[in-house]
């Protein structure tokens, strides 16, 4: 069985060419230079004591530029993490440990509200459930608390 190339037949017998329709393009506004106006020039009169002439240069060169890098404070969450201690100034990795925080408590009122008097001590010995306090190694103080709740 073999496919006619030529597509099927229509109702209408003389079909209606379409006129194609003009298309016009409007011109776009090309790039606007910037000009900028020259910069000042600085004569700054100097004073000696001799008062011998003083020839300054037309213009002064710019003053240097100080950059300032600013890190974020690193994400501490349920894992330790490696940063700057802001008490001892060492590089550290902190020591994490787990108290009982607002979702500990949480999950305890709920579980005694409904009734399940014996599950209501499960949060306080699962580690997901508490907050995580993260100390320095070095000198001991506490730099964040994680809170899940």
């Amino acid at each position: 069985m073999e496919k006619n190339p030529n597509p099927p037949p229509y109702p209408s017998s003389n079909p209606v060419p379409y006129p194609a329709q003009p298309v016009t393009y409007q011109p776009q506004p090309g790039p606007v230079p910037v000009v900028y106006p020259p910069q000042p020039t600085q004569n700054i009169p100097m004073t000696s004591a001799a008062a011998a002439p003083v020839i300054l240069p037309t213009s002064a060169p710019a003053p240097a530029m100080q950059v300032v890098m600013v890190s974020p404070a690193p994400r501490l969450a349920d894992v330790p993490g490696q940063m700057k201690c802001p008490h001892c100034q060492q590089q550290i990795v902190t020591e994490t440990t787990y108290v009982n925080g607002l979702l500990t408590w949480s999950i305890c009122g709920v579980l005694g509200i409904l009734m399940i008097w014996p599950c209501c001590v499960i949060p306080f010995f699962v580690d997901a459930c508490k907050d995580v306090e993260h100390r320095c190694p070095n000198c001991k103080n506490v730099l964040h608390l994680y809170k899940r709740m």
